[in-house]
């Protein structure tokens, strides 16, 4: 984020900031047809997501994936009350991918606290300086008193 524009880093911060809508289900009486026409696109869509976030690690990828991985299970669950054997062949080879719970996505760090703790062990772990010993005239009789003169 420090490397970007101003401009463009204050949009994305206010863009992540925004609450994420719920993904709603609309209630209409859609055929078998247009189910698995729909849930089709869906599974592709969550494929493309999930290898972008495999690839960039973009928090916002794996949100959306997993809200289209809720809206693929609610309309799995209408297909397979109206069609179980069309809802089988569409998820069939795929099933701990789209049948399995969204993941939860773990809070950021903010900015500011990750620099404070790269300070921090940067701090702790530089070797401190000792001061130079200092020069004193060798002893005269080397019995080690030469310090006490």
């Amino acid at each position: 984020m420090d490397d970007l524009p101003v401009e463009v880093a204050v949009a994305i911060e206010n863009q992540l900031q925004q609450p994420l809508p719920p993904v709603e289900c609309e209630k209409q009486d859609a055929t078998v047809e247009e189910l698995v026409a729909r849930l089709t696109a869906i599974r592709e869509r969550i494929w493309k997501l999930r290898a972008m976030f495999a690839v960039t690690l973009s928090q916002d990828a794996a949100l959306e994936a997993d809200r289209y991985l809720r809206l693929f299970q609610q309309l799995g669950q209408e297909l397979q009350a109206k069609n179980k054997g069309a809802f089988d062949s569409l998820v069939s080879g795929h099933e701990a991918l789209l049948l399995s719970p969204p993941t939860t996505v773990r809070q950021t760090i903010p900015l500011a606290t990750q620099r404070l703790v790269e300070m921090r062990w940067e701090a702790m772990t530089q070797t401190r300086s000792r001061p130079a010993p200092s020069t004193r005239p060798a002893d005269a009789i080397h019995d080690g008193m030469g310090q006490f003169l």
